[in-house]
């Protein structure tokens, strides 16, 4: 009789197994990344997580994508020669996130919706605005590309008059924002030359997972008693931006 229980056991669950097949994660694209990829990011980014690497230089860079969108992110990162710089990566399945990459090139194409991404002060330990204000001034299209000339107010730096390109395919999307002017903290002393700073965004398709990729890339001097005002200010805030989209 306890046989008969047993056999009765396991067939229900072989019938469960039959029915109701348990779908087993995609492998990780490890393929993409080289060795400074650490096991702890790895797992982060197997949780779905967004990974933020703050970097002295573009050698250390884990991604290795050669997507045209990813490689055009990494080259204009390592040609602006930063003295600071942030990876930020993010990998979703595309089932269940099949509407990510129209969304997110919406997202990040709205930009008056800029005003208003938090942004928190770690010297001041609270909220602010990322952008308190976001007009645009131009915009031009031709084919798959499209510039718009746009100025954002970001405190206390003043109007930053910034130069957005992209460029979509029908399973990319490329970003770049470039300041154009001359950056002042508080008035005080010039942080950056214009076109020195660039925040870049690659989305893509690669077999069954969504890419999201970026990068934050300043060319300041890198002087001891500036470089950690300089990173927080700056840094901080460029990866504020990317990040906001890939967790929205």
């Amino acid at each position: 009789m306890k046989g008969i229980c047993i056999y009765k056991k396991l067939l229900f669950v072989f019938l469960i197994l039959i029915l109701f097949p348990i779908k087993a994660f995609s492998q990780f694209p490890e393929e993409l990344f080289n060795s400074y990829l650490t096991e702890e990011e790895k797992s982060r980014l197997e949780n779905k997580e967004v990974i933020i690497r703050n970097l002295k230089s573009c050698k250390k860079l884990c991604f290795e994508g050669e997507e045209e969108s990813a490689l055009k992110v990494r080259k204009e990162a390592t040609n602006l020669k930063p003295a600071y710089i942030a990876e930020i990566i993010q990998i979703l399945p595309v089932e269940g996130n099949e509407n990510l990459f129209t969304e997110m090139k919406d997202s990040i194409m709205n930009i008056e919706s800029y005003v208003g991404i938090p942004y928190y002060s770690v010297k001041r330990q609270k909220y602010f605005d990322l952008y308190s204000s976001a007009s645009i001034i131009s915009t031009e299209k031709k084919d798959n590309e499209t510039e718009v000339l746009a100025d954002l107010y970001m405190d206390p730096f003043g109007t930053i008059n910034t130069l957005i390109n992209t460029k979509e395919t029908s399973s990319s999307f490329y970003y770049e924002n470039t300041n154009l002017n001359e950056l002042w903290y508080k008035n005080k002393f010039k942080c950056i030359s214009p076109q020195k700073m660039k925040s870049l965004i690659s989305i893509y398709r690669y077999k069954d997972y969504w890419i999201l990729y970026g990068i934050g890339a300043v060319n300041a001097p890198s002087i001891f008693f500036l470089r950690e005002r300089v990173e927080t200010s700056f840094i901080n805030r460029i990866y504020t931006f990317c990040s906001y989209f890939f967790k929205n």
